[in-house]
């Protein structure tokens, strides 16, 4: 199964799998021709951590080319861990959905 895996701003390693991009555009038709907009918000998009889940975090960013009235994408990070074959422990932070959404102009720029 194919997957994409990118770095966001402080170089953690974020994938995602091709079963989760179906399932995004499957619920999400906006993102369908979005694909490189979704990873990009991974790599530069703003980041907040998830009152409800802590290992969770939703990264946000403008997106002109989406069709109104959406203007930003949020993606969905989980961080967990998981061992290797050694016994090791080591990330395993994936994307789990992403949507568009419309951020006002204030939200946007910070």
């Amino acid at each position: 199964m194919r997957r994409w895996t990118v770095q966001d701003r402080e170089e953690r390693e974020i994938y995602l799998t091709e079963e989760r991009w179906e399932h995004i555009v499957t619920g999400h038709p906006e993102l369908r021709e979005h694909l490189d907009d979704v990873l990009l918000t991974v790599r530069q998009g703003h980041r907040q951590q998830q009152p409800h889940d802590p290992q969770a975090y939703v990264y946000r960013k403008p997106c002109s080319s989406l069709r109104p009235p959406f203007n930003s994408i949020l993606v969905v990070v989980a961080f967990r861990l998981q061992t290797d074959s050694d016994g090791r422990w080591q990330p395993n932070n994936f994307v789990i959905t992403a949507w568009g959404i419309v951020m006002r102009r204030h939200e946007r720029s910070g």
